[in-house]
Protein backbone atom coordinates (compact mmCIF):
# COMPACT_ATOMS: atom_id res chain seq x y z
CA UNK A 1 0.00 0.00 0.00
CA UNK A 2 1.35 3.42 -0.97
CA UNK A 3 1.07 5.71 2.10
CA UNK A 4 1.15 8.74 -0.22
CA UNK A 5 -1.68 7.47 -2.43
CA UNK A 6 -3.31 10.31 -4.33
CA UNK A 7 -6.41 10.80 -6.42
CA UNK A 8 -4.85 12.45 -9.49
CA UNK A 9 -6.77 14.26 -12.22
CA UNK A 10 -4.50 14.47 -15.29
CA UNK A 11 -5.74 16.63 -18.20
CA UNK A 12 -3.85 16.30 -21.48
CA UNK A 13 -5.83 17.15 -24.64
CA UNK A 14 -3.01 16.33 -27.09
CA UNK A 15 -1.81 13.05 -25.63
CA UNK A 16 -1.31 9.83 -27.59
CA UNK A 17 -2.99 6.78 -26.12
CA UNK A 18 -1.67 3.20 -26.09
CA UNK A 19 -1.95 1.68 -29.56
CA UNK A 20 -1.76 5.06 -31.29
CA UNK A 21 1.25 6.39 -33.18
CA UNK A 22 3.66 8.19 -30.90
CA UNK A 23 4.94 7.69 -27.37
CA UNK A 24 3.49 10.53 -25.33
CA UNK A 25 4.51 11.99 -21.98
CA UNK A 26 1.11 12.02 -20.29
CA UNK A 27 -0.20 8.53 -20.96
CA UNK A 28 3.20 7.36 -19.73
CA UNK A 29 2.89 9.41 -16.52
CA UNK A 30 -0.68 8.20 -15.97
CA UNK A 31 0.44 4.60 -16.31
CA UNK A 32 3.43 4.97 -13.97
CA UNK A 33 1.46 6.85 -11.30
CA UNK A 34 -1.10 4.03 -11.41
CA UNK A 35 1.66 1.47 -10.95
CA UNK A 36 2.80 3.43 -7.89
CA UNK A 37 -0.62 2.96 -6.34
CA UNK A 38 -2.26 6.28 -7.20
CA UNK A 39 -5.82 6.57 -8.48
CA UNK A 40 -5.49 8.36 -11.83
CA UNK A 41 -8.04 9.79 -14.24
CA UNK A 42 -6.62 10.81 -17.63
CA UNK A 43 -8.80 13.31 -19.49
CA UNK A 44 -8.10 13.83 -23.19
CA UNK A 45 -9.77 14.76 -26.47
CA UNK A 46 -11.89 12.81 -28.92
CA UNK A 47 -9.69 14.32 -31.66
CA UNK A 48 -6.13 13.27 -32.50
CA UNK A 49 -4.17 16.44 -33.18
CA UNK A 50 -1.26 14.83 -35.02
CA UNK A 51 -3.34 12.84 -37.47
CA UNK A 52 -6.28 15.29 -37.71
CA UNK A 53 -8.84 12.54 -37.20
CA UNK A 54 -11.26 11.43 -34.51
CA UNK A 55 -10.73 8.55 -32.15
CA UNK A 56 -12.91 5.50 -32.68
CA UNK A 57 -15.45 5.35 -29.85
CA UNK A 58 -15.67 1.57 -29.73
CA UNK A 59 -11.88 1.29 -29.61
CA UNK A 60 -11.75 3.80 -26.77
CA UNK A 61 -14.32 1.80 -24.78
CA UNK A 62 -12.29 -1.36 -25.32
CA UNK A 63 -9.04 0.41 -24.38
CA UNK A 64 -10.61 1.82 -21.21
CA UNK A 65 -11.20 -1.68 -19.91
CA UNK A 66 -7.52 -2.54 -20.31
CA UNK A 67 -5.88 0.53 -18.81
CA UNK A 68 -4.76 0.75 -15.16
CA UNK A 69 -6.18 4.29 -14.98
CA UNK A 70 -9.58 5.76 -15.78
CA UNK A 71 -9.85 7.27 -19.26
CA UNK A 72 -12.25 10.14 -19.96
CA UNK A 73 -12.77 11.35 -23.54
CA UNK A 74 -14.04 14.93 -23.99
CA UNK A 75 -15.62 15.78 -27.33
CA UNK A 76 -13.93 18.22 -29.68
CA UNK A 77 -15.08 19.58 -33.05
CA UNK A 78 -11.85 18.83 -34.93
CA UNK A 79 -9.92 20.91 -37.47
CA UNK A 80 -7.90 20.46 -40.64
CA UNK A 81 -5.08 22.98 -40.16
CA UNK A 82 -2.87 23.82 -37.20
CA UNK A 83 -3.54 27.53 -37.67
CA UNK A 84 -7.08 28.65 -38.37
CA UNK A 85 -10.44 29.63 -36.92
CA UNK A 86 -11.71 26.06 -36.99
CA UNK A 87 -8.98 25.11 -34.52
CA UNK A 88 -9.96 28.00 -32.26
CA UNK A 89 -13.60 26.88 -32.26
CA UNK A 90 -12.55 23.29 -31.67
CA UNK A 91 -10.44 24.18 -28.66
CA UNK A 92 -13.15 26.43 -27.25
CA UNK A 93 -15.64 23.60 -27.57
CA UNK A 94 -13.27 21.24 -25.77
CA UNK A 95 -12.75 23.74 -22.94
CA UNK A 96 -16.51 24.23 -22.58
CA UNK A 97 -17.18 20.50 -22.47
CA UNK A 98 -14.32 20.04 -20.01
CA UNK A 99 -15.86 22.69 -17.75
CA UNK A 100 -19.14 20.78 -17.75
CA UNK A 101 -17.29 17.58 -16.86
CA UNK A 102 -15.53 19.28 -13.95
CA UNK A 103 -18.90 20.43 -12.56
CA UNK A 104 -20.08 16.85 -12.12
CA UNK A 105 -16.80 15.10 -11.36
CA UNK A 106 -17.17 12.45 -8.69
CA UNK A 107 -14.72 12.70 -5.80
CA UNK A 108 -12.47 15.66 -5.19
CA UNK A 109 -8.97 15.04 -6.63
CA UNK A 110 -5.97 15.41 -4.35
CA UNK A 111 -3.86 16.78 -7.20
CA UNK A 112 -4.68 18.33 -10.58
CA UNK A 113 -1.99 17.87 -13.24
CA UNK A 114 -2.57 19.68 -16.53
CA UNK A 115 -0.73 19.94 -19.82
CA UNK A 116 -0.29 23.38 -21.39
CA UNK A 117 -1.44 24.02 -24.13
CA UNK A 118 -4.38 24.08 -24.80
CA UNK A 119 -4.85 27.47 -23.20
CA UNK A 120 -8.60 27.42 -22.55
CA UNK A 121 -8.53 23.95 -21.08
CA UNK A 122 -5.61 24.78 -18.78
CA UNK A 123 -7.37 27.94 -17.60
CA UNK A 124 -10.59 26.11 -16.76
CA UNK A 125 -8.71 23.33 -14.97
CA UNK A 126 -6.63 25.86 -13.04
CA UNK A 127 -9.72 27.75 -11.89
CA UNK A 128 -11.35 24.46 -10.85
CA UNK A 129 -8.29 23.63 -8.75
CA UNK A 130 -8.26 27.06 -7.11
CA UNK A 131 -11.98 27.00 -6.28
CA UNK A 132 -11.59 23.63 -4.62
CA UNK A 133 -8.21 24.35 -3.00
CA UNK A 134 -6.50 21.54 -4.87
CA UNK A 135 -2.76 21.71 -5.69
CA UNK A 136 -2.42 22.61 -9.37
CA UNK A 137 0.55 21.34 -11.40
CA UNK A 138 1.00 22.70 -14.90
CA UNK A 139 3.31 20.98 -17.40
CA UNK A 140 4.50 23.37 -20.12
CA UNK A 141 4.84 21.64 -23.50
CA UNK A 142 4.85 24.77 -25.65
CA UNK A 143 4.82 28.52 -24.95
CA UNK A 144 1.60 29.67 -26.59
CA UNK A 145 1.02 32.25 -27.95
CA UNK A 146 4.71 32.96 -28.60
CA UNK A 147 5.07 29.71 -30.54
CA UNK A 148 2.55 30.76 -33.20
CA UNK A 149 4.38 33.98 -34.12
CA UNK A 150 6.24 32.21 -36.90
CA UNK A 151 2.98 31.20 -38.58
CA UNK A 152 1.62 34.74 -38.90
CA UNK A 153 4.36 36.04 -41.22
CA UNK A 154 3.82 39.63 -40.05
CA UNK A 155 6.26 42.30 -38.80
CA UNK A 156 7.15 41.51 -35.21
CA UNK A 157 5.75 44.74 -33.69
CA UNK A 158 2.38 44.04 -35.33
CA UNK A 159 2.50 40.39 -34.29
CA UNK A 160 3.25 41.35 -30.69
CA UNK A 161 0.31 43.76 -30.69
CA UNK A 162 -2.09 41.20 -32.11
CA UNK A 163 -0.97 38.52 -29.67
CA UNK A 164 -0.82 40.77 -26.59
CA UNK A 165 -4.28 39.76 -25.29
CA UNK A 166 -3.29 36.10 -25.57
CA UNK A 167 -0.02 36.84 -23.78
CA UNK A 168 -1.98 38.32 -20.88
CA UNK A 169 -4.22 35.24 -20.93
CA UNK A 170 -1.17 32.95 -20.81
CA UNK A 171 0.16 34.92 -17.84
CA UNK A 172 -3.13 34.37 -15.97
CA UNK A 173 -2.88 30.63 -16.61
CA UNK A 174 0.76 30.46 -15.50
CA UNK A 175 -0.09 32.35 -12.30
CA UNK A 176 -2.64 29.70 -11.31
CA UNK A 177 0.03 27.03 -10.92
CA UNK A 178 1.31 25.88 -7.52
CA UNK A 179 3.97 23.74 -9.19
CA UNK A 180 5.46 24.23 -12.65
CA UNK A 181 6.99 21.46 -14.74
CA UNK A 182 8.27 22.07 -18.27
CA UNK A 183 10.00 20.27 -21.08
CA UNK A 184 12.95 22.67 -20.98
CA UNK A 185 14.58 25.35 -18.85
CA UNK A 186 13.56 27.89 -21.49
CA UNK A 187 9.87 27.22 -20.90
CA UNK A 188 10.27 27.21 -17.11
CA UNK A 189 11.94 30.62 -17.27
CA UNK A 190 8.97 32.00 -19.23
CA UNK A 191 6.61 31.02 -16.40
CA UNK A 192 8.94 32.25 -13.65
CA UNK A 193 8.66 35.77 -15.07
CA UNK A 194 5.01 36.01 -14.02
CA UNK A 195 4.51 33.32 -11.35
CA UNK A 196 6.33 34.23 -8.15
CA UNK A 197 4.44 32.01 -5.71
CA UNK A 198 4.84 28.46 -7.09
CA UNK A 199 6.77 26.20 -4.74
CA UNK A 200 8.48 24.17 -7.42
CA UNK A 201 9.88 24.86 -10.90
CA UNK A 202 11.14 21.66 -12.50
CA UNK A 203 12.46 21.21 -16.05
CA UNK A 204 12.14 17.59 -17.21
CA UNK A 205 12.90 16.74 -20.82
CA UNK A 206 10.16 14.84 -22.67
CA UNK A 207 12.70 12.08 -23.27
CA UNK A 208 11.93 8.44 -23.94
CA UNK A 209 11.86 5.16 -22.05
CA UNK A 210 15.22 3.71 -23.09
CA UNK A 211 14.14 0.20 -22.16
CA UNK A 212 11.17 0.40 -24.50
CA UNK A 213 13.20 2.26 -27.13
CA UNK A 214 15.89 -0.41 -27.21
CA UNK A 215 13.32 -3.20 -27.38
CA UNK A 216 11.98 -1.65 -30.60
CA UNK A 217 15.30 -1.90 -32.42
CA UNK A 218 14.62 -5.47 -33.49
CA UNK A 219 11.77 -4.44 -35.81
CA UNK A 220 12.95 -5.14 -39.35
CA UNK A 221 13.64 -2.10 -41.53
CA UNK A 222 15.43 -2.65 -44.82
CA UNK A 223 18.36 -0.40 -45.66
CA UNK A 224 20.60 -0.49 -48.68
CA UNK A 225 24.09 -0.76 -47.12
CA UNK A 226 25.37 1.74 -49.68
CA UNK A 227 22.94 4.45 -48.60
CA UNK A 228 23.67 7.19 -46.07
CA UNK A 229 20.54 8.34 -44.23
CA UNK A 230 19.89 11.72 -42.65
CA UNK A 231 16.54 11.45 -40.87
CA UNK A 232 13.90 13.87 -39.60
CA UNK A 233 11.02 12.86 -37.31
CA UNK A 234 8.01 15.08 -36.71
CA UNK A 235 5.46 17.51 -38.07
CA UNK A 236 5.72 19.07 -41.53
CA UNK A 237 4.62 22.65 -41.00
CA UNK A 238 5.81 26.25 -40.87
CA UNK A 239 7.98 25.68 -37.79
CA UNK A 240 10.20 23.06 -39.39
CA UNK A 241 12.93 23.95 -41.88
CA UNK A 242 12.63 20.90 -44.12
CA UNK A 243 13.27 22.88 -47.36
CA UNK A 244 16.83 23.67 -46.29
CA UNK A 245 17.61 19.99 -45.78
CA UNK A 246 16.07 19.13 -49.16
CA UNK A 247 18.16 21.83 -50.85
CA UNK A 248 21.32 20.62 -49.10
CA UNK A 249 20.68 17.03 -50.20
CA UNK A 250 20.09 18.23 -53.77
CA UNK A 251 23.40 20.13 -53.74
CA UNK A 252 25.23 17.03 -52.60
CA UNK A 253 23.63 14.96 -55.32
CA UNK A 254 24.81 17.52 -57.89
CA UNK A 255 28.34 16.96 -56.56
CA UNK A 256 28.00 13.23 -57.21
CA UNK A 257 27.13 12.13 -53.66
CA UNK A 258 24.15 10.05 -54.78
CA UNK A 259 24.01 7.76 -51.77
CA UNK A 260 22.89 10.42 -49.30
CA UNK A 261 19.14 10.09 -48.73
CA UNK A 262 16.87 12.29 -46.62
CA UNK A 263 14.29 10.22 -44.71
CA UNK A 264 11.26 12.21 -43.56
CA UNK A 265 9.14 10.50 -40.90
CA UNK A 266 6.03 12.55 -40.33
CA UNK A 267 3.13 14.40 -41.87
CA UNK A 268 1.53 17.81 -41.80
CA UNK A 269 0.03 20.69 -43.78
CA UNK A 270 3.22 21.34 -45.76
CA UNK A 271 3.70 17.76 -46.98
CA UNK A 272 2.67 18.49 -50.59
CA UNK A 273 4.79 21.63 -50.64
CA UNK A 274 7.88 19.78 -49.44
CA UNK A 275 7.29 16.88 -51.82
CA UNK A 276 7.02 19.29 -54.74
CA UNK A 277 10.30 20.97 -53.77
CA UNK A 278 12.05 17.60 -53.66
CA UNK A 279 10.72 16.76 -57.13
CA UNK A 280 11.77 20.14 -58.55
CA UNK A 281 15.30 19.78 -57.19
CA UNK A 282 15.54 16.07 -58.02
CA UNK A 283 16.55 15.49 -54.42
CA UNK A 284 16.66 11.94 -52.99
CA UNK A 285 14.00 12.30 -50.29
CA UNK A 286 11.76 9.55 -48.92
CA UNK A 287 8.54 10.80 -47.32
CA UNK A 288 7.47 7.89 -45.14
CA UNK A 289 4.61 9.51 -43.20
CA UNK A 290 3.91 8.81 -39.56
CA UNK A 291 5.24 5.40 -38.61
CA UNK A 292 4.41 3.19 -35.68
CA UNK A 293 6.83 3.99 -32.86
CA UNK A 294 8.60 0.66 -33.23
CA UNK A 295 9.24 1.20 -36.94
CA UNK A 296 10.32 4.79 -36.33
CA UNK A 297 12.89 3.62 -33.77
CA UNK A 298 14.25 0.96 -36.12
CA UNK A 299 14.56 3.54 -38.90
CA UNK A 300 16.38 5.96 -36.60
CA UNK A 301 18.92 3.45 -35.32
CA UNK A 302 19.79 2.52 -38.91
CA UNK A 303 20.26 6.19 -39.83
CA UNK A 304 23.58 8.01 -39.96
CA UNK A 305 22.56 11.55 -38.97
CA UNK A 306 19.55 13.23 -37.34
CA UNK A 307 18.08 16.51 -38.59
CA UNK A 308 16.66 18.86 -35.98
CA UNK A 309 15.36 21.15 -38.72
CA UNK A 310 13.73 24.15 -37.03
CA UNK A 311 12.73 27.34 -38.87
CA UNK A 312 13.98 30.82 -38.04
CA UNK A 313 11.81 32.41 -35.37
CA UNK A 314 10.24 29.13 -34.22
CA UNK A 315 10.00 28.85 -30.43
CA UNK A 316 10.51 25.09 -30.00
CA UNK A 317 13.08 24.22 -27.35
CA UNK A 318 13.73 20.55 -26.57
CA UNK A 319 11.07 18.58 -28.40
CA UNK A 320 9.92 14.95 -28.53
CA UNK A 321 12.25 14.15 -31.39
CA UNK A 322 15.39 15.10 -29.44
CA UNK A 323 14.87 12.25 -26.98
CA UNK A 324 14.57 9.78 -29.84
CA UNK A 325 17.58 11.20 -31.70
CA UNK A 326 19.91 10.90 -28.73
CA UNK A 327 18.48 7.52 -27.72
CA UNK A 328 19.37 6.29 -31.22
CA UNK A 329 22.95 7.51 -30.69
CA UNK A 330 22.90 9.82 -33.71
CA UNK A 331 25.02 12.87 -34.53
CA UNK A 332 22.69 15.87 -34.66
CA UNK A 333 22.56 18.68 -37.21
CA UNK A 334 20.59 21.42 -35.48
CA UNK A 335 19.07 24.60 -36.90
CA UNK A 336 17.06 25.50 -33.79
CA UNK A 337 18.08 28.92 -32.50
CA UNK A 338 16.99 28.01 -28.99
CA UNK A 339 19.99 28.90 -26.85
CA UNK A 340 19.44 26.06 -24.41
CA UNK A 341 19.58 23.35 -27.05
CA UNK A 342 22.37 25.01 -29.07
CA UNK A 343 24.46 24.99 -25.90
CA UNK A 344 23.70 21.30 -25.33
CA UNK A 345 24.78 20.40 -28.88
CA UNK A 346 28.03 22.30 -28.39
CA UNK A 347 28.89 21.45 -24.78
CA UNK A 348 28.02 17.76 -25.12
CA UNK A 349 29.68 17.49 -28.54
CA UNK A 350 26.61 15.99 -30.23
CA UNK A 351 27.09 17.43 -33.71
CA UNK A 352 26.77 20.88 -35.25
CA UNK A 353 24.53 23.93 -35.08
CA UNK A 354 23.81 25.85 -38.29
CA UNK A 355 21.60 28.79 -39.21
CA UNK A 356 18.12 27.94 -40.50
CA UNK A 357 17.91 28.51 -44.24
CA UNK A 358 21.65 28.04 -44.84
CA UNK A 359 21.62 25.12 -47.27
CA UNK A 360 25.26 25.70 -48.25
CA UNK A 361 26.52 25.34 -44.69
CA UNK A 362 24.29 22.34 -44.06
CA UNK A 363 25.53 20.57 -47.18
CA UNK A 364 29.11 21.15 -46.03
CA UNK A 365 28.35 19.66 -42.61
CA UNK A 366 26.60 16.62 -44.09
CA UNK A 367 29.49 16.04 -46.51
CA UNK A 368 32.03 16.35 -43.70
CA UNK A 369 30.24 13.76 -41.61
CA UNK A 370 29.65 11.54 -44.63
CA UNK A 371 33.40 11.22 -45.08
CA UNK A 372 34.37 11.08 -41.38
CA UNK A 373 33.13 7.86 -39.86
CA UNK A 374 35.12 8.25 -36.64
CA UNK A 375 33.72 11.73 -36.02
CA UNK A 376 30.18 10.38 -36.49
CA UNK A 377 30.99 7.64 -34.00
CA UNK A 378 32.18 10.17 -31.40
CA UNK A 379 29.11 12.38 -31.82
CA UNK A 380 26.82 9.35 -31.73
CA UNK A 381 28.42 7.95 -28.59
CA UNK A 382 27.99 11.33 -26.88
CA UNK A 383 24.32 11.44 -27.91
CA UNK A 384 23.59 8.07 -26.40
CA UNK A 385 25.44 8.98 -23.21
CA UNK A 386 23.30 12.11 -22.88
CA UNK A 387 20.17 10.03 -23.41
CA UNK A 388 21.15 7.71 -20.60
CA UNK A 389 21.92 10.62 -18.25
CA UNK A 390 19.12 13.09 -18.97
CA UNK A 391 16.51 11.69 -21.36
CA UNK A 392 15.59 8.30 -19.90
CA UNK A 393 12.06 8.58 -18.52
CA UNK A 394 12.66 5.62 -16.22
CA UNK A 395 14.89 7.84 -14.09
CA UNK A 396 14.16 11.46 -15.11
CA UNK A 397 10.41 11.22 -14.44
CA UNK A 398 10.95 10.08 -10.85
CA UNK A 399 11.09 13.76 -9.88
CA UNK A 400 7.63 14.26 -11.40
CA UNK A 401 6.16 11.39 -9.40
CA UNK A 402 7.75 12.71 -6.21
CA UNK A 403 6.25 16.15 -6.81
CA UNK A 404 2.80 14.66 -7.38
CA UNK A 405 3.08 12.75 -4.09
CA UNK A 406 4.34 15.69 -2.07
CA UNK A 407 2.72 18.73 -3.65
CA UNK A 408 0.63 21.15 -1.59
CA UNK A 409 -0.98 24.54 -2.06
Amino acid sequence: MNPNKKNVLLVAPFTNLPGEKGFNRFAYIANKLSELGHQVTLVTSSFKHGEKEFRDESMMKSLSRELPYRLVIITELGYKKNVGFDRIWSHRHFAKQLTEYLKVIKGKPDVVYCAYPMMGAAYEVGKFAKRNQIPFIIDIQDVWPVSIKNALKLPEPLTNTLLYPLTLYANKIYQLADTVIGVSKSYIERVEKVNHHAKNFLPVYIGTDLGHFDSCKKVEVMKNPEEFWITYVGTLSYSYDIPTVIKAIAKLKEKGLNRIVFKVLGDGPFLKKFKQLAIELNAPVDFLGYLAYEEMVSTLVRSDLAANAISKGAQQSITNKIGDYVAAGLPILNSSMNTEFCDIVTSRNLGYNYAPGDANKLSELIERLYHKHELRRVFGRNSRKLAEEKFDRRSSYQEIYSLVEGVSI
